[in-house]
């Protein structure tokens, strides 16, 4: 029997399937669209498909109490920082940067959330930022990680709003700043808008969807902090630590 943690954001849906020994056995991720019970639906006939999936699930996210099957719901918050935690045993801050939002979680030496602070600026930082962007673009994330590594000198981005950063963007293409240091610029934005939101003395770990997507972003943050480090799979970190918040389950 295997256990499954679910994490229902926003924009994607992530499943972690783990065995008895709380070792990892499969992730899975797809787009939430509008409907949080069909989501979770998917990851689960995803896993069940080939394996025997035990019940309650785990869930965690937006959607976390929008499932049709029995479930034990936990906060997304203390879910990634028991994983964080399990994975690096210190005290450090997390920057966790997500579709919709960006948030930072300061992790004592016991384990347990000193501070938690979310970024509620527009979509300034997040996700949905980049991918916006990008659409407008028609560049793909991948393209977007290549093409930054051309890049010769950084074009600052301005705006915090999506909208007007498209516009500023699409002016500064009409006028020959080359693309690549224009998506530097996306990305530094990025940055700059997590270094926001609290000083970050500890020792620093990136998790989420965007910087598992777009690699290119965790260097940026190491070229800033000598102690940083970005987990692989860092979006399922959430999922995962859900299964262990309820191991005797």
């Amino acid at each position: 029997m295997n256990k499954l943690g679910i994490d229902l954001g926003s924009s994607y849906t992530k499943g972690v399937l783990v065995d008895e020994n709380n070792k990892i056995v499969d992730y899975h991720v797809s787009k939430t669209g509008f409907d949080f019970i069909k989501a979770a639906q998917k990851i689960i006939d995803k896993f069940s498909s080939n394996h025997e999936i035990q019940y309650p699930v785990f869930t965690c996210g937006y959607g976390r109490d929008q499932l049709l099957v029995p479930y034990v719901s936990n906060s997304e918050i203390i879910a990634l920082s028991r994983t964080v935690f399990d994975s690096y045993n210190r005290k450090c801050s997390v920057i966790d940067i997500g579709g919709q939002d960006t948030k930072y979680i300061k992790i004592n030496d016991q384990g347990q959330v000193d501070k938690f602070k979310m970024n509620r600026k527009c979509a300034a930082g997040t996700g949905s930022f980049i991918e916006e962007i990008a659409f407008r673009l028609d560049v793909s994330a991948v393209e977007f990680n290549n093409l930054v590594k051309q890049a010769t000198e950084e074009v600052k981005i301005n705006s915090f709003c999506t909208v007007f950063a498209i516009s500023e963007i699409i002016g500064m293409i009409k006028n020959g700043f080359a693309l690549p240091n224009i998506i530097l610029g996306i990305y530094n934005s990025v940055v700059e808008r997590c270094v926001e939101m609290s000083p970050l003395e500890d020792y620093l770990i990136i998790t989420g969807g965007v910087p598992d997507n777009h690699p290119e972003i965790i260097r940026l943050f190491k070229n800033r902090f000598n102690n940083c480090d970005s987990p692989e799979k860092s979006q399922f970190m959430a999922a995962y630590g859900c299964v262990l918040l309820n191991n005797e389950t």
